[in-house]
């Protein structure tokens, strides 16, 4: 048998009168309850994480852009937006990509000397595959397309992309993806 010990209350004691000592408390430990028992895990957050490429010059050719996404690998496809797919996630595409023109779609069939704003890249959370590896293909992308198309990148508020904010999202992305691995 384990020995009980008693603690001091705090709090002040006269000088001619012995402490008084609590009761102890119970202080068994008490296992976790198994990951796959537990009815309040909560799933993770809807999120979209978004970044723009926008034009130097004043817009875009839509053909060219067009090109330039089919060449990233790209697909035109659902919503009329292009979409990046990694065939192993199954139908769910890595990123997105829309025009900022609105409606931001790209109709093909209406070409001939049409131009946009600029792209919006987005990702849509949750979804299939590790977000940061989501993330960092659609940093990749983007970035070799600002190159081709003679653009800028810029963040989801429209300010110049930086070093600095491309580390804060993505280390959301790696939070995101320690919260998927809790549930």
């Amino acid at each position: 048998p384990v020995s009980a010990r008693a603690e001091p209350t705090i709090g002040a004691t006269p000088a001619n009168e012995p402490p008084t000592y609590a009761e102890p408390v119970d202080t068994e430990p008490v296992a976790p309850e198994p990951r796959e028992n537990r009815s309040n895990a909560r799933p993770a957050p809807e999120r979209i994480i978004a970044l723009r490429l926008i034009p130097r010059v004043d817009e875009l050719n839509t053909e060219r852009a067009i090109a330039a996404l089919r060449g990233a690998g790209l697909e035109h496809g659902r919503y009329n937006i292009f979409h990046l797919h990694n065939r192993s996630l199954g139908d769910e595409p890595v990123f997105s990509v829309a025009s900022l023109t609105e409606p931001g779609t790209f109709e093909l069939d209406n070409l001939a000397d049409a131009t946009i704003a600029g792209l919006s890249f987005f990702i849509v959370l949750p979804g299939a595959g590790d977000p940061v590896a989501r993330f960092d293909k659609m940093i990749e992308t983007a970035r070799g397309l600002a190159v081709e198309l003679e653009s800028d990148l810029h963040d989801e508020r429209g300010s110049s992309w930086s070093v600095q904010r491309e580390r804060y999202l993505r280390e959301e992305m790696i939070e995101y993806r320690h919260h998927l691995e809790r549930q």
